[in-house]
């Protein structure tokens, strides 16, 4: 059948039940041509629109530029270019859209392409905007469209030269090329990838996969499930969990995450970094500007690369080796660094090993025990930067709801359930690497304390390991014998000796001497011995050698045994009148009971 129907300044088409395909075209002629391959129950016209109704097959119309086409409940496909508007409702098989609402004013006509519960994939090109409710039940592909509302996507997204998109989930991959203002998404349950502009604001709730963006002027994001990749951003980084490894390359803002549960790669960074925790190795280089706080918790090694002339102040518990230019720490360290001023905050937690890469050397450097808190501070840190991201897809959804926008079916409702299941799944994963990054962290932390609490001391090819309240005990008793004399000396020397951890080998027996032989004169003393004093088993210093009468020391070399007593009364007394330290004089005693 076909027939030919005026049409009026704004012509419309109101189709519904069509068993078949439909196809429309535009032409210049004032007039609507109808060609129906099947019977149509009803065909008529009221005023500017042309009503068909039950068409039993295919259906193909020609129409001019500026017709608006509404069709509802068709089986098979649709095919539409250079229209008006479009509105489609209940549509069971492919979508091709093409040049709708161009040259329109869309404040009169509202949408340009206005979609409702489509189930196979839809195709869009050149079109001033685009709203769909309810379902797309196959995958979206939509180029050239301003402004783009989805509620949801049930497969995949593709967007190319975009310039603003609202999204509350999409059920496979989304993937995005050009877009110039804005991304907003909820929900994305496989990968997501966005290459926009340094002007396009980027906020997503949760990926199940892996996450990469690049050149875009910020970044909010509630989880990734796999790995996340975000470049060049100009302003703030913000990121709740990463279930696999992240790289953030070249943020010109502040960076914040939660918790990443692989390795972390953070380059070119200008602006302050706070990462809750990273399961695995960390690479970190960033300009430490003057007045920045970074601080990150990492469970494996971490490397770190200064800038140029740094101005840095460098806190971090280590559980390894602290290595770099003009610094070496052994295992279990907390330590203090500070490069120029150290005008910027750095604060680390690293469970492995630290490194530190660049030419600036730090002007102070020390070790401390005093941070007993540092390990759990920097955990409740991953639980506090996580929190933001996590409602953030809550808010998109809320926003659609707001709006009146319901979730389109209950198919759509069990791919929000799939997707929020696949969501925390990811979010436990980040969680518990946070947690075991944390525990080793503390672990570190732990021995690190335990290590700067001890003292090492070493005597030629000996050394032993003091406790500082050994040490107060001693001084206490060598002061207590310079005020007492000879006898309270010797009962003092005998409980220290009884303190020390080191057994004391048997005196050998002394040759009596022959009467007949004058006794050779006294040899002058050996120099003293050479001691070390090892801090934490890394900054060493030696003391220079004093030259003592027989009176005030021993000789550790031999030579004619002095009087003890006299010799252990002078030990204390050097240890009370600050001579000798008390590591020092401990070991001399020692040396006394050989």
């Amino acid at each position: 059948m076909q027939q030919t129907f005026p049409a009026g300044n704004e012509p419309r088409v109101i189709i519904a039940q069509v068993r078949g395909d439909l196809n429309v075209s535009v032409w210049d002629q004032p007039g609507i041509a109808v060609d129906a391959d099947g019977r149509v129950t009803e065909l008529h016209q009221e005023g500017d629109a042309l009503i068909i109704m039950e068409c039993k097959g295919d259906l193909g119309l020609r129409v001019p530029a500026g017709a608006e086409i509404k069709v509802t409940n068709l089986k098979g496909d649709v095919s539409i270019e250079g229209v008006r508007r479009v509105e489609l409702e209940d549509i069971g098989g492919d979508v091709e859209l093409e040049n709708i609402g161009i040259g329109v004013d869309i404040e009169k006509i509202g949408e340009a392409i206005a979609l409702t519960d489509l189930r196979a994939d839809i195709r869009v090109t050149n079109a001033t905007s685009l709203r769909a409710r309810g379902v797309i039940g196959a995958d979206a592909s939509l180029s050239h469209v301003a402004l783009v509302e989805i509620e949801t996507v049930g497969a995949d997204l593709s967007l190319e030269k975009v310039e603003t998109v609202v999204v509350g989930n999409v059920g496979g991959d989304l993937n995005v090329e050009d877009i110039a203002d804005a991304l907003s998404c909820g929900n994305i349950g496989g990968d997501c990838k966005v290459g926009g502009s340094a002007t396009c604001e980027i906020a997503i709730g949760n990926v199940g996969g892996d996450m990469d963006a690049g050149s875009a002027a910020s970044v909010h994001l509630g989880s990734a499930g796999g790995d996340c990749e975000l470049a060049d951003v100009q302003g703030i980084v913000e990121v709740g969990n990463v279930g696999g490894d992240a790289g953030f390359k070249g943020a010109g803002g502040n960076l914040q995450v939660g918790s990443v549960g692989g390795d972390g790669e953070l380059t070119g960074l200008k602006g302050a970094i706070e990462v809750g925790s990273i399961g695995g190795d960390l690479e970190l280089q960033a300009l430490f500007p003057a007045g920045s706080h970074t601080r990150l918790n990492v469970g494996g090694d971490a490397s770190v690369e200064l800038p140029i002339n740094p101005n840095l102040s460098i806190r971090a518990a280590v559980g390894g080796e602290v290595t770099g230019q003009s610094v070496a720490f052994g295992g279990g360290n907390l330590i203090s660094l500070v490069y120029g001023d150290g005008s910027a905050d750095l604060e680390l937690s690293v469970g492995g090993d630290l490194e530190l890469r660049g030419t600036g050397n730090p002007r102070s450097s020390s070790t401390s025990s005093s941070w007993g808190d540092f390990g759990s501070e920097m955990a409740e840190l991953g639980r506090e930067m996580g929190r933001p991201g996590q409602e953030l897809s809550r808010e998109i959804a809320a926003a659609f709801q707001g709006a009146g926008w319901s979730q389109g079916s209950e198919w759509a409702k069990e791919l929000n359930r799939k997707m929020d299941e696949q969501t925390r799944r990811a979010q436990r994963h980040a969680e518990e690497s946070a947690r075991r990054a944390q525990r080793h962290t503390e672990e570190s932390a732990r021995r690190a304390e335990q290590h700067a609490s001890r003292v090492r001391v070493r005597v030629n090819d000996r050394e032993w390991r003091l406790d500082p309240e050994r040490l107060e005990r001693l001084k206490e008793q060598a002061r207590k014998a310079a005020t007492e004399g000879i006898a309270g000396a010797l009962e003092t020397v005998e409980q220290a000796l009884s303190n020390l951890s080191v057994p004391k080998p048997p005196k050998p027996p002394v040759p009596p001497t022959p009467p007949s032989r004058p006794a050779p004169p006294t040899p002058p003393p050996a120099p003293g011995q050479t001691l070390r004093t090892d801090m934490e088993g890394a900054a060493q210093s030696e003391s220079p050698p004093q030259q003592t009468t027989s009176s005030e020391c021993v000789s550790a070399t031999g030579g004619t045994e002095p009087d003890l007593e006299q010799e252990r009364e002078a030990i204390l007394r050097m240890i009370a009148e600050g001579r000798i330290s008390p590591e020092e004089g401990d070991m001399l005693l020692e040396g006394l009971s050989g």
